[in-house]
């Protein structure tokens, strides 16, 4: 926990929360990444012999990193991976990248980050036809993307999320595995929250491109990655002679190197971190539910029940407005989202949440908690302590639907 200072001049340990957001920088990816400095500060596309040593380091990096997705790292359809300013940038290059020069179809869904959807208005502005997938019970927009790409004639350009950032509930793009991924349809992974979570197998997956950032898992801010599909066709965004001409400007070797060892350390804890922390996801949940029954108000917790990341946490409390209700957490150095990070300026609810089937004032009261390895069983504790004053505050001000209210 981090000191942080109230309105009133209280210091007080902040609980953060947001880890989907973004997670506190590994110390020993900090470290790594201090060495990479010392070793390759030459540019990596310089001839001499300071600048082959950095592109060897990046080089290194982007191998174990190609490895660690499961990707094929040898021979003629060996896939590649492009580094990037991060997942924003790594998924408008997978979505307008492979689009190629003629229209065809998109298909995007409420699941899908702010950029994807950006990148989608991009392609119908050149004349795409854009279809937004309706999610199905469980969350999932698979089911949908697999009828529209078998039942679609040219181009198809599919985005698939495999954790939804506002949710965490996952999906699977297994379903399009019998609709010639790579031939005339492409589908485009945004893997952002799941990769430190989930074990990826790029080779066996319907994936044309996946998408990720290791701000997620512990490492640096500022780089991203787009792993391609051997024998699939890019066009560069930023053209230029780095990244194999896919991505132009000088690359950040010491990034790199603090993205793969990131990577390397979240797969090698994965077991045993995924099972800690859906305990503290868990906890947190059934507390927070229970907190503010206590005073009488209704909380429920969306995609309860779920296949779900095991480090997002989604709780709505009946007729608590969701900004209003994440203030008062921060005063009480709560640090909690109510979405994603890229989105959080925005007053318009989660489009992920409105298009479930829920009752209508969850979207409205949403909020997001996301925990990660730093986070600690007195953490949880500490939290939801605070929360039953938030919960009293609001109760006694009379700032929410009575029981049994729409």
């Amino acid at each position: 926990m981090d000191a942080a200072r109230s309105p009133t001049g209280d210091t007080r340990q902040l609980i953060y929360l947001d880890h989907a957001a973004t997670t506190p920088l590994d110390p020993r990816i900090d470290e790594a990444m201090r060495r990479a400095s010392a070793d390759a500060f030459a540019n990596p596309s310089s001839p001499h012999a300071a600048g082959r040593r950095a592109r060897a380091i990046l080089e290194d990096a982007r191998e174990r990193l190609v490895a660690l997705l499961g990707g094929r790292s040898a021979g003629g359809s060996r896939d590649r991976l492009i580094f990037t300013s991060g997942a924003t940038e790594a998924n408008r290059l997978g979505m307008l990248g492979t689009a190629g020069p003629h229209p065809g179809t998109v298909g995007i869904s409420p699941r899908d980050h702010g950029s994807v959807i950006a990148a989608a208005a991009d392609l119908a502005a050149r004349g795409w036809e854009v279809r937004r997938l309706p999610l199905a019970a469980d969350g999932s927009a698979s089911g949908a993307a697999a009828i529209l790409a078998a039942s679609t004639p040219g181009r198809v350009l599919l985005s698939t999320t495999l954790v939804c950032g506002q949710t965490g509930i996952r999906e699977s793009p297994v379903p399009l595995a019998e609709t010639g991924v790579g031939e005339r349809l492409f589908v485009h992974a945004d893997a952002t929250q799941a990769a430190a979570w989930d074990a990826l197998s790029f080779a066996t997956l319907p994936l044309t491109t996946l998408a990720l950032a290791p701000h997620k898992f512990g490492g640096p801010r500022g780089i991203g990655g787009l792993l391609v599909r051997g024998g699939v066709d890019v066009m560069p965004l930023t053209p230029g002679p780095q990244e194999l001409g896919l991505r132009g400007g000088t690359e950040a070797v010491p990034l790199a190197v603090g993205f793969a060892v990131a990577l390397h350390l979240a797969a090698a804890a994965r077991d045993e971190m995924r099972l800690r922390t859906a305990n503290l996801r868990d906890r947190f949940e059934n507390q927070f539910v229970a907190a503010a029954g206590r005073h009488g108000l209704d909380a429920m917790v969306v995609g309860h029940g779920a296949d779900r990341a095991p480090h997002i946490a989604t709780m709505a409390v009946r007729g608590c407005d969701r900004q209003a209700f994440m203030m008062a957490c921060d005063l009480a150095g709560i640090a909690l989202a109510t979405g994603t990070a890229c989105a959080s300026g925005s007053s318009d609810p989660s489009p992920a949440i409105l298009a479930l089937d829920l009752p209508g004032w969850v979207a409205q009261s949403a909020i997001r908690a996301s925990v990660g390895p730093s986070t600690t069983e007195t953490d949880i504790t500490e939290a939801v302590h605070r929360l039953d004053r938030v919960f009293r505050g609001i109760a006694e001000a009379g700032l929410h639907a009575a029981s049994g209210a729409g």
